[in-house]
């Protein structure tokens, strides 16, 4: 066995509302974890995304990857990364990595001590 956490879907979940209850998410009105999907991949290629709900999908979907996440830390990290993408999306945003994200970034960073350079 491989060293490192083996992420389920149940784990992100609890990991998600622990974070949607701490500052500064929890006043962003962010959906509860029972109406997002979230699902492990096996891709090399992309850490994690957000889908919103569309095209026959109800809820919103959170992925990340199994192959290149292996410890708590970064899956806490990726998971607050991926809901500041949530938070531009409720707020009409476009969910890029431009000014908007880097404001709310950084305030995430500060509350959970998480590097902004990898963040």
């Amino acid at each position: 066995m491989k060293p490192g956490l083996h992420i389920t879907p149940a784990m992100m979940e609890a990991a998600y509302d622990y974070l949607r209850a701490t500052p500064p998410f929890r006043r962003w009105k962010l959906p509860d974890g029972d109406g997002v999907e979230f699902h492990v991949t096996r891709d090399t290629a992309t850490w994690g995304d957000c889908l919103e709900p569309g095209a026959g999908r109800p809820d919103w979907r959170l992925r990340v990857s199994g192959a290149l996440i292996g410890h708590t830390s970064t899956l806490m990290a990726l998971l607050a990364h991926e809901m500041v993408h949530m938070r531009q999306i409720l707020r009409g945003q476009r969910p890029t990595h431009g000014a908007a994200f880097q404001r709310l970034a950084a305030l995430v960073c500060r509350h959970h001590g998480f590097d902004p350079k990898l963040f």
